[in-house]
């Protein structure tokens, strides 16, 4: 029955980047309520638009382990219609963000997204990670004069832990 969540399908695998990607994360200085950002999205969605997200998630994570990386690929793999489209004005300057950081561009740039509801914006890249989150902060600025902070992440692949102490 399709009401109920299927059981004793489920497994864990551990999937492993390319080691060369990093996560490059600005973050602005307001904060969005995950509610309210949920409560942007629709209550249905077209069958066009959920399969264009469902390619995507079925080929990104092949896409982030190859050796070497595509970037362009991977680029159009982070592309999003169910989320994206209607949290990008809680987010001023995201859209743009959007437009304007494509892999050609900026070199070591794989794509951009947001990152869960926002309002921080992810971009994985592989190298000029100064250069890609001054060029988002920089975008963003002009739509919203506010300060925005930046990080450059590595992948975490223990993920939350406990240990003693």
């Amino acid at each position: 029955s399709l009401d109920k969540p299927p059981k004793d399908i489920a497994s864990h695998h551990q999937y492993h980047f390319n080691n060369d990607i990093k996560m490059v994360v600005v973050i602005p200085d307001f904060h969005l309520v995950t509610k309210d950002a949920r409560g942007r999205l629709p209550q249905h969605y077209s069958r066009e638009d959920a399969v264009f997200n469902a390619q995507r998630c079925a080929v990104l994570p092949y896409l982030l382990g190859e050796n070497p990386l595509r970037p362009s690929k991977i680029s159009e793999a982070m592309r999003d219609r169910l989320h994206q489209p209607y949290r990008m004005g809680l987010i001023p300057g995201f859209e743009q963000v959007l437009q304007t950081l494509e892999p050609e561009s900026y070199p070591g740039l794989l794509g951009v997204c947001l990152s869960g509801a926002g309002p921080s914006i992810l971009a994985l890249a592989t190298s000029n990670f100064e250069r890609i989150a001054e060029a988002i902060c920089a975008i963003l600025r002009q739509a919203q004069d506010i300060r925005y902070d930046w990080q450059v992440l590595e992948v975490d692949y223990d993920g939350a832990t406990c240990r003693d102490v």
